[in-house]
């Protein structure tokens, strides 16, 4: 009489095979959406944006007016739009502020680049990774007068600095253009991280 077959070794390599399965699941759940980790490796932290109205105060040489700011207010978005005018005095200034928080799928700085992304002329300025002047103006011609932009890449955040008859009327691209580098390189260091 031969010994009755048991199921011993299917049984052992099914539990072989489903460990091995789900171990793979979670090697590759690791491998696509990462470790928190991975996010706080930005450059600029979304709940440390500084508030428009402080950054304003370090930043010389802007009309008179007080600062209104808009929330950017779509996430992943951190940031504010700031302008500075007066309607006394025909010029103005606007800083806009936009720091992009990543994700266990994709950095911050990955938005950064798709919101910088366009055309414009390049600039020299110094400031960033990649800077340069919009190909558009800021609102499309519906202020008259000279009006020019600013853009700045910087790891995860885009500036933007533009500026309306800079100068006053009958104001040059060139005047624009003085203007919104003054303003630049104050504005860029005083929304650094500490």
């Amino acid at each position: 009489m031969r010994p009755a077959k048991t199921s011993t070794g299917l049984i052992i390599t099914l539990v072989v095979a489903s460990v091995l399965v789900f171990a793979g699941l979670g090697v590759g759940a690791f491998l696509l959406f990462g470790t928190k980790d991975e996010i706080a490796t930005e450059k600029y932290a979304a709940d440390k944006v500084p508030a428009c109205a402080s950054v304003v105060q370090r930043v010389p040489g802007l009309p008179p007016g007080k600062p209104r700011e808009l929330p950017a207010g779509v996430t992943p978005k951190y940031g504010w739009s700031c302008s500075i005018t007066d309607l006394e005095d025909p010029r103005a200034v606007y800083l806009d502020f936009t720091v992009f928080a990543g994700t266990s799928r994709a950095p911050g700085a990955d938005g950064a680049r798709e919101e910088f992304s366009g055309d414009g002329e390049p600039s020299s300025i110094g400031l960033g990774e990649e800077a340069r002047w919009s190909a558009e103006l800021p609102i499309g011609g519906v202020r008259p007068g000279v009006q020019c932009e600013l853009r700045i890449r910087d790891g995860n955040a885009v500036l933007g600095i533009g500026a309306f008859d800079a100068m006053g009327a009958g104001s040059s691209m060139e005047d624009c253009r003085a203007t919104v580098e003054a303003a630049a390189k104050p504005f860029f260091a005083a929304v650094q991280p500490a």
